[in-house]
């Protein structure tokens, strides 16, 4: 939960509170409100506010609670949907879902001139809440496709596109047609509406991060994660939100659209700005006069008896005799000039701030998520701290930290929060690259384009091997070990060999003491540039495959791994009447990992997440060479599958039914053990080959079980990622919501709702900035790319602080003087007394 879904809300809050001032000019209305006030005063007592609260409200809270539940727990589970799903990179995923946060704050600008110019917020809100939900079904109806179908990603960016423009059509309209269910001399009765629609967009938030998350993690369809739950789960609460609000139809309050209000600013700010500026730099050049601002210049031919605005101020209610219009509306203007540079940091705080969707994400599936024996922590579960701690860490500072401050004679005002809460991000940053450092040590090298990486995996049990080449290091492997590189322990014994696009490579193979029998001998594997092979040395002979090493990027906790299946077709028992092999073919049929502790009748159940098949589309032939360069047998490699921490048993799998497009039941399965086919995967994110051989063919046929780690499992916990996360949300209460109201106050009266759609603007600008560093991929370490951000925001911030200092001075429009038409400077207005 961001403070972001509280100023979505409030931000036509803001603007019908405008528009109500605006409309105060007219006595009439003036008079109309006083008397409604008299008429129906606000209840005092707890039991009268009760008796008289709009029971219609209800049912637009309840919108607003399924609405934030919908769409927070789609964004939450975005990210490894696009990567895993899509196969987008980390860096495209970035640029998708930063894309998608830019439309989602953009488009309230439409919903505002639909609402406010055309047809009301009522019916905005009703058919933008359908082509909402329909862009939720749109994308639960993509996930239902399984992964390279040719939907993806186009139907998944529709439906995104959909709901882009539907959350953001009605964030301006939700809060303020609840606010209009009130009488607007309630101020009590609205005061309380705020409090419990924030508290709601709070809770729906925070439930969402940790409920969907954990239905993506579901399996469903054949597949280890469950997004078509993830997607249609939000997209149901969708069509829900569109029914809690029209049940309460009839006794809405539904005020008519009356003027285009953003049109009108669009106008005030390209037009009028535009012919001022233009008039007050002419008069600049050729006036003799001095002024403190160059836009005063505007006023240097000004007669205020002849100028239709004033002469309109003098038949209005608020004249005093003294006001002019135009001077007013040039220090209005100056006004909206200081804020907007004041704003300048914004777009890099929400830059740093919105990377809790991507990078941090990104980071936490790099992560040990294991919080003790018996919970896992989710990565896309971790902004919840942030949802939590905000709704903490608001009450915490207003009550106690700046109360502190103040007593101990330091003033908290908005820009010297604003400059500590921009300092903060940084260090929030720097903290994430500090463990982003960490990270790395379990992050394999990769290959560049000319390179190949060769490990070596010794399967003998006795007797170790010692590999030598032209050019390269000898290596010493032992028995049942193999060559690996790991960086927490500085490691690197595999070899890395320039081949160019691609090259045979001799490598010549001794076999110690205790190989009885074994002559040392040649084995020359193709080898491709920006790849990585492992060499099998085995009792039945010597064999190679590419090997992958990049770690899951599921997010639920797996590591990866696949099956060398060298076991002669005389080891297979007699009950795997289905197998299909003789004695240069190994078994090459259906194979699974089941967990160890079972139900012994029926220990394999396809619809399990812990079940993690291999079909016959899975299985790559790979050749067995003897020592003197023969193929003595045609062994198979079963695919990477990703299983979760545990111990497996290797199953020989046979499918009791013919439909291929059924996930059969557990009693619907024939599995017959592989001997000795225990594997245990401890930890997360490690990549590994499995090598299933015999001991010896002739002497000892036993089964045996071998592994050589490509990747290291995640050695950091996700825990780790909480400072960073308290230092962030900290920084948002100091600099997020500090901004909003600072903006709001600092604007005059009639400029505010132009404020605050560029506070608005600026969430789209830093996501902008967000999009085009990951688009010119200037990084290929995460760390760097974090304190990049770091210091650029503190490189912001330190302007910022320069800016503060030496150019702004706060502006109280509640107790501004009143202009003469006789002024020769329009710095009377201003209240002018404190800087930062």
């Amino acid at each position: 939960m961001t403070d972001n879904d509280l100023f979505d809300s409030g931000l036509t809050k803001s603007k019908q509170q405008i528009s109500d001032d605006d409309r105060t000019t007219n006595s009439s209305t003036d008079l109309e409100s006083s008397h409604i006030s008299e008429l129906d005063p606000e209840p005092t007592t707890f039991k009268g506010i009760i008796k008289r609260w709009p029971k219609s409200t209800f049912c637009i809270i309840g919108n607003e609670f399924c609405e934030r539940f919908s769409y927070t727990g789609m964004r939450t589970v975005l990210t490894l949907y696009v990567m895993n799903i899509l196969s987008f990179s980390d860096d495209d995923a970035t640029i998708l879902f930063h894309s998608f946060i830019v439309l989602s704050y953009v488009s309230p600008l439409l919903g505002s001139i639909l609402a406010d110019g055309y047809i009301g917020k009522f019916w905005t809100i009703f058919w933008i809440s359908i082509l909402y939900a329909a862009g939720n079904v749109t994308l639960a109806i993509a996930s239902t496709f399984s992964k390279g179908s040719g939907v993806h990603p186009y139907l998944d960016i529709a439906g995104l596109i959909i709901i882009g423009f539907g959350t953001g059509g009605i964030k301006p309209c939700v809060c303020a047609f609840g606010g209009d269910q009130f009488n607007p001399s309630h101020l009590r009765m609205i005061s309380m509406f705020f409090s419990v629609f924030y508290f709601t967009v709070n809770v729906g938030s925070t439930l969402s991060t940790l409920i969907t998350p954990e239905l993506r993690t579901i399996p469903c369809n054949g597949a280890d994660s469950c997004y078509p739950l993830a997607f249609g789960i939000p997209a149901g609460l969708m069509a829900l939100a569109t029914i809690s609000f029209m049940s309460g139809s009839v006794y809405y309050k539904k005020y008519p659209p009356k003027e285009n209000v953003m049109s009108r600013v669009v106008f005030a700010i390209g037009v009028s700005r535009f012919l001022i500026a233009e008039k007050a730099l002419k008069n600049k050049w050729s006036s003799k006069v001095h002024r403190d601002h160059w836009l005063e210049h505007y006023l240097d031919n000004h007669v205020c008896a002849e100028d239709p605005r004033c002469l309109e101020l003098r038949n209005s209610i608020e004249y005093d005799g003294k006001s002019c219009a135009q001077e007013k509306f040039v220090e209005e203007i100056k006004s909206l000039i200081r804020v907007t540079i004041v704003l300048m940091p914004v777009p890099m705080f929400w830059a740093l701030y919105d990377q809790q969707g991507t990078r941090w994400i990104i980071q936490a599936v790099e992560m040990d998520s294991r919080v003790g024996n018996s919970f896992t922590l989710l990565p896309d579960q971790m902004i919840t701290f942030n949802a939590v701690m905000v709704i903490l860490f608001i009450p915490i500072f207003q009550a106690f930290i700046y109360p502190f401050f103040e007593k101990i004679g330091i003033r908290t005002t908005p820009l010297r929060r604003l400059v500590v809460g921009g300092f903060l991000a940084a260090g929030a940053f720097v903290i994430c690259g500090i463990v982003q450092l960490n990270v790395n040590k379990t992050l394999p090298d990769v290959p560049s384009s000319n390179v190949a990486f060769v490990s070596f995996i010794n399967t003998h049990p006795d007797c170790g091997i010692i590999v030598r080449g032209e050019g390269i290091d000898e290596r010493n492997v032992a028995a049942s070990t193999s060559l690996t590189d790991d960086k927490i322990i500085d490691v690197k014994e595999l070899y890395r060999i320039e081949v160019g696009e691609s090259s045979t490579f001799k490598f010549n193979i001794e076999f110690s003491h205790g190989c009885s029998g074994k002559n040392s001998t040649e084995f020359s594997p193709l080898l491709k540039g920006g790849k990585s092979y492992y060499v099998i040395v085995s009792p039945q002979g010597i064999s190679y495959d590419e090997t992958i090493w990049d770690k899951p990027t599921e997010g639920n906790g797996q590591s990866s791994l696949n099956i060398n299946f060298l076991l002669p077709c005389n080891m297979v028992p007699k009950t795997v009447s289905w197998a299909t092999c003789d004695e240069m073919n190994t078994y090459s049929d259906k194979m699974a990992l089941c967990p160890v502790y079972t139900n012994s009748a029926h220990p394999c159940n396809p619809k399990s997440k812990h079940y993690y098949s291999w079909t016959k589309d899975d299985i790559v032939t790979q050749d067995v060479y003897s020592d003197d360069n023969l193929i003595v047998l045609h062994a198979q490699t079963y695919g990477f599958v990703n299983p979760r921490p545990g111990d497996y048993q290797l199953y020989y799998i046979n499918y009791n039914s013919s439909d291929s497009d059924y996930t059969p039941k557990a009693e619907e399965v024939t599995a017959i053990p592989v001997e000795n086919g225990i594997l245990k995967i401890e930890g997360m994110g490690g990549v590994y080959n499995y090598v299933i051989d015999v001991v010896d063919p002739v002497s000892k046929p036993i089964t045996q079980v071998n592994y050589h780690t490509v990747t290291p499992k995640n050695h950091l916990n996700i825990l780790l990622q909480v400072p960073q996360y308290a230092v962030l949300t900290a920084s948002e209460v100091l600099f997020s919501i500090t901004g909003l109201e600072f903006a709001y106050s600092q604007a005059a009266a009639n400029m505010k709702s132009v404020v605050q759609a560029l506070w608005l603007l600026t969430v789209g600008i830093g996501d902008i900035i967000i999009i085009i560093i990951a688009k010119l991929d200037l990084f290929d370490n995460l760390a760097i790319e974090m304190f990049v951000y770091a210091g650029a925001m503190a490189v912001i911030i330190g302007i910022f602080t320069l800016l503060a200092i030496f150019y702004y001075e706060y502006t109280d429009f509640n107790t501004e003087s009143k202009l003469r038409p006789d002024s020769s400077s329009a710095d009377d207005t201003s209240l002018k007394k404190e800087t930062l």
